[in-house]
């Protein structure tokens, strides 16, 4: 019995012009479609949320450059295999989608790197991490990288109505006016959710497609959120609101809605970034406790990274909070829009080229380590913002005695106090 090909696969887009989604990276004179038209042989690393047209670009690619198509899971498959698919293709550039690609061993990316830079393999890294921090600077380094957005309703119903017209070929009388909208909605930006929902929807009820039949199904499917079904980055919102408001019991409860719906990258995303956000200065060691957690989680995966996750979690929601850097932001916002209204003293310039001294007075400026206390009693602020002040502390005991320290350091190298 042959297998069924799913609705996907069916109505996967052949051609860039079938393409939806990503039109400031495949709108023509665009910097990716200029590299498919041109037939660049270039890694590329294509970065972003599941459902958005990933894999479908490289096949549209090894397509349009007449290349054989191979594919690779960097978390399942091995060695042994990605050999085999070296040595089917001997004399031949062909393309490579490396799914999961942040999950690659350093042994086979060192392995790859030669045919990565003779041109005989195109790579197409595929993966919803950012590969700035996930991809190591071996493959990184000799890879264009683009980001690819969650697609909005409007380019999934473009899909789904592709496929009520080509696949279940049904007419405008047994389909209800916003079926296809509510699919669109539950589907969040992911089109291979959208597809298989309707897919479901057509076996259940092969001959009509009705508001109430989506409805019904949708509640029971994902997060069972809201009709909007901004569900992903409604509980995401949730989790970080319930952290910088110290609501443990919350944070936890959220953690888990993330957590059983196999969202871990989200969240280790969220506790790299928070803890400098909202608590900062005011504990620095409990920062740097919970970013280790979530390195931890993403090594050990799930369950057992659920442990380190509601050990970061709760430190994030006990710990004294600070906003004090988001504060100093806005202020120095202001004052940077317009840098060169406010020229540097000159000793601060680079000094590293020839004759910089004799030219902008680069270097010239007191060593702090020859002058006592290793602190030099100088201007280092541009013209305009001497005396400026950015920080404040907040309320908190660590903040408090840094802030004490930050006063007396101006005080001492300025000969007084900030300005009021």
């Amino acid at each position: 019995m042959a297998f069924k090909t799913p609705l996907a696969d069916k109505i996967r887009p052949q051609e860039l012009d079938q393409v939806v989604g990503q039109p400031e990276l495949l709108k023509p004179g665009q910097p990716l479609r200029q590299i498919i038209d041109q037939h660049v042989n270039i890694p590329l690393l294509l970065w972003g949320p599941p459902g958005t047209g990933k894999t479908t670009l490289a096949k549209i690619i090894a397509k349009q450059y007449n290349y054989p198509f191979e594919s690779f899971n960097a978390s399942t498959d091995n060695k042994a295999k990605l050999t085999e698919q070296i040595n089917l293709h001997p004399y031949d550039s062909f393309v490579l989608l490396i799914d999961e690609i942040h999950r690659m061993t350093k042994t086979l990316q060192d392995f790859l790197l030669p045919y990565l830079e003779n041109g005989h393999i195109m790579l197409i890294g595929s993966t919803t991490e950012n590969p700035i921090m996930s991809i190591v600077p071996a493959i990184r380094s000799r890879s264009q990288i683009f980001e690819f957005k969650s697609l909005s309703e409007s380019d999934i119903i473009i899909m789904l109505q592709r496929a009520v017209d080509e696949v279940y070929q049904l007419d405008k009388e047994q389909i209800e006016p916003e079926a296809l909208k509510l699919i669109a909605i539950s589907a969040d930006g992911d089109l291979r959710i959208g597809l298989n929902t309707l897919e479901t929807l057509h076996a259940i009820e092969p001959n009509k497609l009705t508001v109430d039949n989506v409805k019904k199904f949708a509640q029971q499917q994902h997060f069972n959120y809201d009709k909007k079904a901004t569900k992903h980055y409604d509980y995401l919102a949730a989790y970080s609101d319930s952290m910088a408001g110290s609501d443990t019991d919350a944070a936890l409860y959220y953690l888990t809605i993330l957590l059983k719906n196999d969202d871990l990258p989200s969240v280790v995303r969220r506790l790299r970034e928070i803890p400098y956000t909202y608590i900062g200065l005011a504990n620095p060691q409990q920062v740097t406790q919970i970013v280790v957690a979530a390195n931890q989680a993403e090594k050990v995966g799930m369950p057992k990274a659920k442990y380190p996750l509601m050990f970061a979690t709760m430190l994030m929601c006990i710990s004294p909070k600070s906003g004090s850097f988001d504060e100093a932001w806005e202020l120095l916002d202001e004052d940077t829009k317009h840098p060169n209204e406010h020229p540097m003293p000159r000793g601060l310039r680079d000094m590293h080229y020839k004759h910089s001294e004799e030219i902008t007075g680069g270097g010239l400026i007191d060593s702090p380590f020859q002058s006592p206390k290793q602190i030099a009693k100088q201007n280092y602020m541009p013209k305009g913002l001497e005396g400026k002040r950015y920080y404040y502390p907040k309320d908190n005991a660590n903040e408090k005695k840094l802030g004490d320290q930050y006063l007396k350091l101006h005080k001492y190298i300025y000969e007084q106090d900030y300005k009021k």
